[in-house]
């Protein structure tokens, strides 16, 4: 059964087993398109290899901007996938990342009260920050480890999710005939990931460009600091390249892929129609950065400046567009490498490249999180 309020930083919604069996998961990575799969397998002397991975199809309208609008449907397209790869799997036990546009993520500060008395304390801030009443919502929350000596107060992480769109996930998986491992925030998931310190000084933005959505991701301080999601993504730039020069959807894709955002390729014209939408993405890169500056005083011992950018997901691969955001920016951007964590400890070659592995991010992370918890 899911918890209501969690005290752990492992995520959003804890391990539903009991934490010290260890589990061989597959992790589901589930957007309002498609659902991405991926598990790792255990070698002998501590080696890793990747299991199964892929990614299905469904139609339009089943999921729609991160909340189950045909459950029964959902539920179809879950069971055909299971009854699929059964075989293959190393266990029905899944973990599953939430729609991040769907959560509420707030930095607060509360007195300086007993750790077993921060649950009450934060009741007020939920009443008072977030639009649903409590009955309404499932939260957690995470206590800020300040890198420097401590405050007379204390800084609180709050993540919250309607409680209706997160039990129809469970239903779906248990529906599935899967087991639930663990839920959590795609940015969790992202993080997990992409970074080696999960407490370090540094402060740092992970943006994961998706095929119909962009979330930034604030890291600083050892906690999430800030999350934000624009509905812009792969799918915008191609129907941009489609209409500025005229051709199909599955041509401005081949497009997007070849040319990306070089000037000097088809008299500009594709980067004509890509550079507004890249502005887009950038402009809020801007407004989560300033956001960071005018509220970093919560991330006690943290860099008071974003330090470095990293960009994931599938469009990520768009060509130029790190060396674009970096010269808007004037900080470092690079791709991030979601097999830099366990690479020394992959038995052999990845069966993904680097760049279809930035499309796998996310269920990377999902993956890896009874692994990098073990």
């Amino acid at each position: 059964m899911v918890t209501e309020t969690l005290q752990k930083k492992s995520g959003f919604i804890a391990s539903l087993v009991a934490p010290f069996l260890e589990f061989r998961i597959t992790g589901l990575d589930i957007s309002d398109m498609s659902m991405k799969y991926l598990s790792f397998d255990r070698m002998k002397k501590n080696k890793l290899s990747i299991g199964v991975y892929g990614e299905i199809e469904y139609p339009a309208g089943i999921i729609i901007n991160g909340e189950i609008k045909d459950e029964q449907k959902f539920i179809d397209v879950l069971k055909e996938w299971f009854i699929k790869e059964k075989k293959n799997l190393p266990s029905p036990f899944v973990a599953i990342s939430l729609p991040e546009e769907k959560s509420f993520i707030r930095a607060v500060q509360i007195p300086h009260v007993k750790r077993e008395d921060v649950a009450n304390a934060i009741r007020w801030e939920i009443e008072n920050q977030i639009p649903l009443s409590l009955d309404q919502l499932i939260y957690d929350y995470e206590v800020i480890e300040p890198l420097q000596d401590s405050q007379d107060h204390l800084d609180v992480i709050i993540t919250a999710f309607p409680r209706d769109i997160l039990n129809a996930y469970v239903r779906a998986i248990k529906g599935a005939g899967l087991e639930l491992y663990a839920i959590e925030l795609e940015s969790q998931s992202i993080l997990r990931a992409c970074l080696p310190q999960l407490h370090d000084a540094e402060a740092k933005m992970i943006v994961d460009i998706g095929r119909t959505h962009t979330s930034f991701i604030i890291f600083a301080g050892g906690a999430t600091f800030y999350t934000s999601t624009i509905n812009m993504g792969g799918l915008i730039f191609e129907e941009s390249i489609a209409k500025q020069i005229n051709v199909s959807m599955e041509r401005a894709k081949q497009i997007k892929i070849e040319i990306g955002l070089d000037k000097t390729q088809q008299n500009g014209d594709v980067f004509n129609a890509l550079a507004p939408v890249v502005t887009m993405i950038s402009d809020e890169l801007v407004r989560s950065i300033s956001y960071y500056h005018t509220h970093s005083s919560h991330a006690h011992g943290a860099a008071a400046d974003i330090e470095r950018v990293l960009i994931s997901g599938g469009d990520a691969n768009l060509r130029g567009i790190d060396t674009y955001l970096r010269n808007i920016l004037k900080i470092p951007v690079e791709r991030a490498d979601p097999f830099s964590i366990i690479q020394s400890r992959l038995a052999h070659t990845a069966p993904l490249t680097k760049r279809e592995a930035l499309a796998f991010t996310t269920v990377i992370g999902l993956a890896l999180r009874e692994i990098r918890q073990n």
